[in-house]
């Protein structure tokens, strides 16, 4: 018995798989002037290269090298005055600013930071000028005499009630003698003018806990002005051209006015002052001593 004959079978291709299960697309590579312009704006702001490649996303072992190499690029030394550029305009401050603050220090009233305040003493204005109290100590030694069982009748009333340090000290008070009593008086810094605020330089606390202003020098603030107006001839003449500014002005020492009744004018010539006119005439009348000759 004959078998058919099999029909061989088609061959089959195999499809290779286009895609892996997982596979994660290719970041897409970061472009040198984004990766320069990183390290130039890292690089601004210390000035320390290896740093800043490492900021900028270099790797660590390799950024020194790195910085280095960047650092002779045309274009990221571009990158780098760009960046420096922006953090001064951001910053806002330039030489014309520096004057003015400086101006602000040098019209500015130290009234405003602290005062001296010349206060009436206790006697001032006291019945018969005996220690005058406060309302609240009056009240506290009235209380603790009371408290201690004493009669109100024998409490001493001394000068009375009224005492106020904001007024002034009484001319003929046989305490003080018109003087008073100084007292410093420290200003509220949230209501100080710009120029105030501009003096200001702080404050520093004493041994004794009383607390002081601290303020910039005016006569330095001044000396800082007038160089820059050259204002000092000194200054003026290292200039080129050596040649005087407009508003340079030169020390000169002038002879004071001269004084009705001065007692200086009254003297006789060869007077000194305190010298009778007597003794400088008597003087004038007496010979020559004459040299003795050997």
């Amino acid at each position: 018995m004959s078998t058919p004959d099999k029909k061989p079978k088609p061959a089959i291709k195999k499809v290779a798989k286009t895609a892996a299960k997982g596979r994660v697309a290719p970041k897409k590579r970061e472009q040198p002037d984004e990766r320069w312009q990183a390290f130039a704006r890292e690089y601004v702001k210390d000035f320390n290269g290896t740093q800043a490649a490492i900021r900028a996303g270099y790797a660590e072992r390799s950024a020194a090298m790195q910085a280095s190499r960047l650092l002779t690029k045309d274009k990221v030394q571009e990158f780098v005055r760009q960046a420096n550029a922006r953090i001064v305009e951001r910053a806002e401050v330039d030489g014309a600013a520096v004057v003015r603050r400086l101006n602000d220090m040098m019209l500015a009233d130290p009234r405003e930071l602290v005062e001296v305040y010349v206060s009436c003493c206790r006697h001032c204005y006291g019945v018969g000028h005996d220690y005058q109290y406060t309302l609240g100590e009056y009240n506290s030694k009235r209380e603790k005499w009371l408290d201690e069982g004493k009669a109100i009748e024998k409490f001493p009333e001394k000068g009375g009630l009224g005492y106020d340090p904001r007024r002034v000290p009484f001319p003929e008070c046989p305490e003080c003698f018109g003087e008073g009593h100084p007292r410093q008086v420290l200003k509220d810094t949230r209501s100080m003018s710009a120029r105030a605020v501009a003096l200001f330089a702080g404050t520093k606390l004493g041994k004794d806990g009383a607390i002081s202003p601290v303020m910039h020098n005016q006569l330095d603030v001044v000396e800082k002005l007038m160089r820059h107006h050259g204002q000092y001839l000194a200054d003026n003449k290292q200039l080129p051209g050596h040649s005087t500014l407009p508003g340079t002005f030169v020390v000169e020492f002038v002879e004071p006015p001269k004084r009705e009744n001065d007692p200086l004018e009254q003297l006789e010539p060869g007077q000194k002052p305190g010298q009778a006119p007597d003794a400088v005439s008597h003087s004038a009348s007496l010979p020559a001593r004459k040299k003795a000759v050997r």
